[in-house]
């Protein structure tokens, strides 16, 4: 089985303009996310999927591999669909790294890699951690998943999910778990994904993975020690700054 990353990334952020050129302790946002995904083991492509020429110039300048792709692409994973055309044809499965995952661990990758390796029913797998955080749990970034007992996913929100409704159960219960933003996909789904009208659920939620459960795809969860730190604000860029000088990596 041949496994590849895409990682999508665009200048057009709303909350933090030119994000993916973004200096986080002198390196570039995307160059991080990029060398972070390089040190995972068993992949036979990486690539970063832009519409930008000046992304694609820099990653290139630190000898990262580019697809172009067009600026219509409404999401990320669109984008990776798009650029997954230019892919080997022996290309097996995509893992879809979001291009602002700054202090992504090579372990998140391979798990999700091992885990279509076990499973040749698993179409669609993500991450998920053990929530840790009670703050977490009224963030709205912080997207909340729902498990069935094998581990597939019921529902994510970005609201407290299940709800506590008699206050018995505290975050060490395994009750409650954090989305993380990564996910694989067998070649096929994905393209079959995309096809699929956008579900009142995911209207709502803006969870674009409430329209694959709705369409009936399952999603499989695996468990990592890892706790995502997604760039979205130049306060977030502190926050990983702050992480990276703890590490003595800054």
């Amino acid at each position: 089985m041949k496994t590849a990353i895409i990682i999508p990334a665009r200048l057009a952020s709303v909350r933090l303009p030119r994000k993916p050129l973004k200096l986080i302790s002198g390196m570039s946002l995307i160059e991080r996310v990029y060398r972070g995904c390089a040190k995972a083991q068993g992949i036979a492509e990486l690539i970063v999927a832009t519409d930008s020429e000046e992304i694609r110039s820099h990653v290139e300048s630190f000898g990262g591999k580019v697809v172009m792709t067009p600026p219509e692409c409404e999401n990320g994973t669109m984008r990776v669909a798009t650029a997954a055309k230019e892919l080997s044809q022996d290309i097996d499965v995509i893992i879809n790294v979001q291009g602002d995952e700054p202090l992504i661990d090579a372990v998140v990758i391979e798990k999700l890699r091992e885990c279509f390796e076990r499973g040749p029913g698993v179409h669609i797998a993500t991450p998920i951690s053990p929530m840790i955080e009670q703050s977490d749990m009224q963030n709205p970034s912080a997207v909340k998943v729902a498990l069935s007992r094998d581990n597939r996913a019921l529902y994510f929100s970005r609201a407290p999910i299940p709800f506590d409704r008699d206050g018995e159960k505290s975050l060490s219960s395994g009750m409650f778990w954090k989305h993380i933003g990564v996910y694989g996909f067998r070649k096929k789904t994905l393209q079959q994904i995309m096809t699929l009208p956008m579900c009142p659920l995911e209207e709502t939620e803006k969870l674009e993975q409430l329209r694959w459960l709705d369409a009936g795809y399952s999603i499989h969860c695996v468990s990592v020690d890892y706790d995502s730190v997604a760039v979205d604000t130049q306060d977030d860029v502190l926050r990983v700054e702050s992480i990276l000088t703890l590490r003595g990596q800054a």
